[in-house]
């Protein structure tokens, strides 16, 4: 029996999808003595753990494939409507494009580090910039220039949210800053870890801020009082992406052992399903406007879409199969519920649709 399962489980792995089975840890353990179930092994003391069954999406199509980066590219953003969006790459470009006129890319702005994270405020025409050398670039998309600069951190702004009148930063230096979005006055710093801060998502019915770090956990502050209420061991190195589902009681994270995780926010944050998602690291997770489905984008060059109800695979996208990317996959970005954004190291932004 054992040795069908190892055999189904290589299988489902190969193609992308789990078995139907929800394995015991018994199981669990003889298939991870295993070569082709090894993956399995670094996750036996999780709560539970799923094998999912696989679902199918009538059709994927590539609509369209955006080109000009000179360099990988790190950060996608959204534009004013949802046929416009930003990339921001390692040559320093932040370009933005339009899905009907793809050839047409046009240069906004060139700052003199690689482009990490984006985040725009359509109410005054301001994108922020965040990149490597952890300088905050502020653009006014009217104009089309930069008015200003500022050294926010000691290294890379991995990633910036809003949260009311205020903009969160993370930083390489491990700080997340938190400043005054009407005048960029540093208001506070949450110093945790001497590692990176890679990743923020917000709950803002509990008014909760998690922050995935470089040193393997997740640390959950209340945006109330600026006070740590938890520190979870959450993978077994580098938590790149973090997002909370919208009626706020999953934390999905995602990290370099490849692992997706959902903690369950009403339960302390226990945690709750784990998943060997893909083969490398997950770079970035996040769900569609209807927050039914949610993408995952990994560095081993492919895409999965999942349904948030029972955690179901339902597409792997890559290049054999779609003519995806060639390289590690970045970011993600939902234009609608059935469309989606993703940008790579092979220096392309893809336009996906799904039915």
């Amino acid at each position: 029996m054992i040795a069908r399962l190892a055999i189904q489980c290589k299988l489902f792995f190969e193609r992308g999808v789990c078995s139907s089975a929800i394995l015991t840890d018994n199981k669990l353990r003889s298939l991870a003595d295993s070569v082709m179930c090894h993956r399995i092994k670094s996750v036996f003391s999780s709560t539970r753990i799923f094998c999912l069954k696989g679902m199918v999406i009538n059709s994927v199509s590539k609509v369209t494939q955006f080109s000009g980066h000179q360099g990988s590219i790190y950060a996608i953003g959204q534009g004013s409507s949802s046929d416009f969006f930003y990339t921001g790459g390692n040559e320093g470009f932040i370009v933005e494009w339009n899905i009907n006129l793809p050839e047409n890319g046009k240069l906004l702005v060139k700052v003199n580090r690689p482009v990490y994270s984006f985040l725009l405020d359509q109410s005054v025409q301001i994108l922020y910039s965040g990149t490597a050398s952890g300088h905050l670039h502020v653009i006014d998309l009217a104009e089309r220039k930069e008015i200003r600069n500022i050294e926010a951190h000691h290294s890379g702004i991995f990633d910036m949210l809003a949260y009311g009148q205020f903009i969160i930063t993370a930083g390489g230096d491990g700080l997340v800053k938190i400043w005054d979005k009407v005048n960029l006055n540093l208001v506070q710093v949450l110093n945790y870890s001497n590692k990176s801060a890679r990743t923020l998502a917000i709950n803002h019915k509990l008014k909760l801020l998690a922050i995935g770090y470089s040193d393997y956990h997740i640390r959950v502050v209340d945006l109330n009082g600026l006070n740590l209420l938890q520190t979870i061991p959450a993978h077994n190195n580098s938590v790149f992406s973090l997002a909370f589902h919208e009626d706020e009681s999953l934390l999905l994270s995602g990290g370099r052992d490849a692992m997706l995780k959902s903690w369950l926010v009403n339960k302390q944050f226990a945690e709750d399903v784990v998943v060997p998602a893909h083969t490398l690291h997950i770079k970035h997770i996040a769900f569609n406007p209807s927050n039914n489905l949610f993408a995952t984008a990994s560095m081993d060059k492919t895409i999965k879409i999942w349904r948030v109800d029972g955690f179901q695979l339902l597409k792997v996208i890559d290049y054999a199969r779609y003519k995806g990317h060639t390289n590690s996959i970045n970011k993600i970005l939902w234009l609608g519920d059935e469309t989606f954004v993703t940008v790579s190291d092979d220096k392309t932004a893809i336009l996906w649709r799904i039915n």
